[in-house]
């Protein structure tokens, strides 16, 4: 009877609760926010860890054991931890091990959830969902939606900090390999540097948790908003087509540098570039074999580690040269990797825009229709005198200062008004800002100089007078000398965000942590695994 009546109430859930429970939402900053369900089948009794275990795997009670809180304090910089969150169970299911094993993962899930919903518990529903089951062979590990499962094969750091990264919309790491798992893409799970690359990645055994993790890749920190943004560098971006930059190691953001180069290579496809980093062996990336620099791909927003396929041990390469781009890893030591790129893409127009081509040299960038005018009229037109005098009813063109063709008004015009302010038709990678570039009409928020969350204008405008008037709004009290006034709370963008703010500001800044992902361009649509 009791397994029937789970039964309905799961339809019931599944209608009503799951709907509602947060979107994927990258960049990920704030309380990371988990209900941590311990279920039990109706025939394997046993409890194999105490609830306590969970916190220690999972929470910040496991600080500096290895186990996932490790993972989100050092590469968030502590901006993104799961300090709202809890622990139930174990709780016994209506459900054998076998039946289990039968079901859906997302039905698997529903067994843990309900079971737990009528035993008492209602995860908040706001809460991601982590089932954790007392026996192995049934799901290792998997992902639905904002919800994940584990079984005692799972209960790794690697794998638990793989699958919850899922529940916030972060995809597989691959590499260029045209080779592939069963079931799998080409080069799915090849970047073993990368922790979404699953068991596949370099990390080592921790004493308690299995196999630990490895850092992430730089386009999967660009991407969660882990990375300062004045320590990222788009190449082109100031005008230059040469630079050379001193990469630091993403592990150790204490040391100078930039932490990753972006390199666009596609005027009509920003989503298409590549990126430069420097990993160290050290830190959660102990398990790495060696200090080194990578290069990756990015192809709608899914990052390529590059690897030379010519050789046996399919090493990473150190140098490109495709797509119009240059990239050389001129030297990697104990503290830093330099890195020389050439690109023409500061040069390059606008998607959409062509070259004017008036003379040879007119670089102006127009429409392909101005620039068929344009050579209309080198076909038929004819120079000005040497006095610089046109005939009757036509004027000097002046694409360029030694351009004296004589056209028609309107072709003159034309030419003129393209002269005004040409820089802004030229160099596609001034609009282009990382996989949280935002969508037209959004800017970023600006809680602080890292705070990558896109919302619409006002906001930021709020957002910058409420930073202003933080001193004002403090005071000593229980929380130190940044406790808030009476009316105000922390707003709380991100932890360790103090900045006081009236309750609904706070709540409509929760909400936009959560739906981050939507207001980016191009928006996520990435599923979990």
């Amino acid at each position: 009877m009791q397994r029937f009546l789970i039964a309905a109430l799961a339809a019931l859930f599944t209608a009503l609760l799951l709907p509602v429970q947060a979107a994927n939402a990258v960049p990920i900053q704030g309380a990371l926010s988990w209900s941590i369900l311990l279920c039990k089948f109706s025939d394997r009794p046993q409890e194999p860890q105490p609830p306590q275990f969970f916190k220690d795997f999972l929470l910040p009670d496991g600080k500096g054991q290895k186990g996932a809180h490790d993972f989100f304090e050092q590469q968030s910089r502590g901006r993104a931890l799961a300090t709202d969150s809890v622990v139930k169970g174990w709780y016994t299911m209506p459900y054998t091990w076998q039946q289990s094993k039968d079901a859906s993962r997302r039905e698997r899930i529903d067994q843990c959830l309900f079971t737990a919903i009528v035993a008492g518990y209602i995860p908040p529903a706001h809460h991601r969902i982590a089932v954790l089951l007392n026996d192995q062979g049934v799901d290792t590990a998997g992902a639905d939606r904002t919800r994940i499962v584990l079984d005692v094969d799972g209960w790794q750091s690697g794998v638990a900090v793989h699958e919850m990264l899922h529940t916030y919309g972060v995809g597989h790491s691959f590499s260029n390999s045209t080779q592939n798992l069963p079931g799998y893409q080409p080069g799915e799970y090849d970047d073993a540097w990368d922790i979404m690359s699953a068991s596949g990645h370099f990390g080592q055994p921790t004493d308690r948790f299995g196999k630990g993790v490895v850092g992430s890749n730089g386009p999967l920190l660009d991407e969660v908003g882990w990375l300062p943004s004045n320590r990222v560098v788009t190449a082109g971006q100031d005008g230059r087509t040469s630079m050379t930059v001193q990469l630091a190691p993403l592990e150790r953001q204490d040391l100078p540098g930039l932490l990753l180069l972006r390199v666009p290579f596609d005027a009509n496809d920003l989503t298409r570039y590549f990126t430069v980093e420097f990993r160290k062996k050290t830190g959660v990336s102990s398990g790495i074999p060696n200090d080194i620099a990578l290069i990756h791909e990015l192809r709608k927003g899914v990052p390529y580690l590059l690897r030379d396929l010519s050789k046996p041990t399919r090493d990473p390469v150190q140098q490109v040269s495709a797509n119009g781009v240059t990239i050389r890893i001129d030297e990697v030591t104990a503290s830093y990797a330099t890195v020389t790129v050439t690109s023409n893409m500061a040069n390059t127009c606008l998607s959409g825009l062509v070259y004017r081509n008036a003379v040879p040299g007119d670089n102006v960038c127009v429409t392909p229709a101005s620039r068929d005018q344009v050579a209309a009229d080198n076909r038929t037109g004819r120079r000005a005198d040497a006095n610089g005098r046109c005939p009757l009813f036509t004027f000097v063109r002046k694409a360029t200062p030694a351009d004296n063709l004589c056209v028609s008004p309107g072709s003159a015009t034309m030419v003129a008004t393209e002269n005004v302010d040409p820089a802004s038709r030229i160099n596609p990678t001034k609009q282009f800002f990382g996989p949280n570039t935002c969508r037209p009409g959004s800017v970023w928020r600006g809680a602080d100089e890292n705070d990558q969350v896109c919302v619409l204008p006002a906001v930021y405008d709020q957002t910058r007078a409420d930073n202003a008037s933080r001193a004002s709004r403090w005071t000593n009290g229980p929380s130190g000398p940044q406790t808030c006034i009476s009316g105000y709370v922390w707003r709380e963008a991100f932890l360790g965000d103090t900045v006081c703010v009236t309750g609904a500001v706070r709540d409509r800044t929760w909400k936009e942590n959560q739906d981050a992902w939507a207001r980016t361009w191009p928006a996520r649509e990435r599923s979990p695994n």
